[in-house]
Parts: C-alpha cells; sequence; structure tokens
C-alpha cells in the first residue's frame, strides 16, 4: 500500500471513530497482515493518547464464523474506551454487537525472559478478573469480511466495560464457567468460558505468543479482553445488558 494512502486511511479511521460514524474506505486495498497491523498502530496513535491493554476478538469458533474471520484478531484499548460496570454508552453507527467476555489484569510483565507461555504461568501472572462486555463494529459500511479489513479498523473494537472484581476465583477452573447474557431481564443466551479457546486463559497465552512473534509483552497492569464465549449479540438501544459467570460475577451496561 503507498504511504499516502495509507495515512489517509489511517486518519479517516480515526475521524470516523472519533465521531461515531461510518464512510466508505478502501480497506480492501490492504493486501498484507503486517499491512493491517500497522494501519491499526497509526490510527490508533491519531485517536487515542493512551492504551491499557488489549481486546481479542473471533477466540470462538462461532464468533469467526459470524464475523468472516479466519483466525482471531487482536487490537488495543483505548483508555476512553474502557469503562467501569454500569456504564450508560450512546451505541455509534457501525455497531455489530456485544461480546460476553472475562477482563484479566497482569500483575507482572509476562512472559518474563524464558519464560514458557502457558495456561499455568499466565495464571501465575494474573492479578485480577472480571465480568467483561466488550462491543464491536466498524468505521466503515459492511463490505467483504476479511482478516485484514477488521484489524485495521481498530481490530472491530468499540469498548470494554469491566464489571467488579472477583474475589477467590481459581483461574485454572474458569473453562467450568457458565456464562448466561440478559437483555432487560430476559435471558438471551447461555454459554460455558470453554468456549473461549477451550479455556480463557489460553486467549491470553495464545495473544502473549502473537505480541512475542513482534517483540513485545504483555505489562504490568495491561487488561485482556477475551473474547466472546458466545455468539456475537444484536443490541440495540434502550436495552440493559448484563453478562453474568456463574463463579465470577456480573458486568452490565446500559445502551442509548
Amino acid at each position: 500500500m503507498q504511504a499516502n494512502l495509507a495515512g489517509d486511511l489511517a486518519m479517516d479511521l480515526a475521524a470516523n471513530r472519533k465521531a461515531g460514524r461510518l464512510s466508505h474506505l478502501p480497506l480492501d486495498a490492504i493486501q498484507s497482515r503486517a499491512e493491517a497491523e500497522a494501519l491499526q498502530l497509526a490510527a490508533l496513535d491519531l485517536f487515542a493518547d493512551d492504551l491499557v491493554g488489549y481486546s481479542l476478538v473471533g477466540t470462538a469458533e462461532v464468533c469467526r464464523h459470524m464475523l468472516g474471520l479466519s483466525r482471531p484478531i487482536y487490537s488495543a484499548i483505548p483508555t476512553g474506551t474502557h469503562y467501569r460496570d454500569g456504564h450508560h454508552l450512546r451505541i455509534p453507527a457501525g455497531l455489530i454487537g456485544a461480546q460476553c467476555e472475562l477482563l484479566f489484569t497482569l500483575g507482572t510483565v509476562f512472559p518474563q525472559p524464558g519464560e514458557r507461555i502457558d495456561r499455568r504461568s499466565v495464571a501465575e501472572a494474573i492479578s485480577a478478573c472480571q465480568p467483561a462486555i466488550g462491543l464491536l463494529g466498524r468505521r466503515t459500511p459492511q463490505g467483504p469480511d476479511s482478516d485484514f479489513s477488521a484489524i485495521a479498523d481498530f481490530g472491530l473494537h468499540v469498548a470494554t466495560i469491566g464489571g467488579p472484581f472477583a474475589k477467590g476465583v481459581d483461574l485454572l477452573e474458569l473453562d467450568a464457567a457458565r456464562m448466561t447474557a440478559r437483555m432487560n431481564g430476559s435471558t438471551v443466551i447461555a454459554a460455558r468460558a470453554d468456549a473461549i479457546f477451550g479455556h480463557p486463559l489460553d486467549a491470553v497465552a495464545w495473544l502473549a505468543r502473537e505480541l512475542a512473534q513482534r517483540h513485545k509483552q504483555l505489562d504490568v497492569g495491561d487488561v485482556v479482553a477475551t473474547g466472546s464465549c458466545a455468539p456475537v449479540l444484536q443490541v440495540l438501544p434502550g436495552q440493559h445488558l448484563t453478562v453474568e459467570f456463574d463463579t465470577v460475577g456480573t458486568a452490565q451496561c446500559f445502551l442509548a
């Protein structure tokens, strides 16, 4: 991709995200994953001054199928899009839906030099766990789904809402956690956390390996949103969404 086109695309993506609007953008001009990742980073630099962690998308097969992804993707979470429990959020144009996920906070740099990346080492690196809701969306009207366009478009991330911090959770047993999502008090879907890569901790391990390939690490205080354990939920203005993991707790948000 030509440098001037990439620069214009990054500016347009950032402007659309700030304004909560859509416009036709030539994301089909992206020729490689490396170009898509570079475009995402450039757009993030224009959109936000600070980042708090990472949002994963497509860690469950059903979500990859719905979104037209061949494999999971990720994006950084800007500080201004990371909200507390019960947040009232205006739905932007291009919203796809909501993820029912878990949110982990790193208590140490991970991986340490020479440290093995596996489920147990991930559990030892995590200092906190929360139930969470992730909102996904696009900054350009729906076109042919592709990994490249989704990566470039902020990894489809719109917002992350973290519920109360869980107490006394055995992280290694989280795969058995049952999740129930409710709209305005009525159950709309139920699932288990093991739909996320077989175990939610494996989502963090996958991300750590992806970052390591780019000579990066997870840092102290970084949050990692695991991606949904259920199909992406359609959400509409006026709805109250709650996502409950039976061993972790409940996250909620109000949509306008």
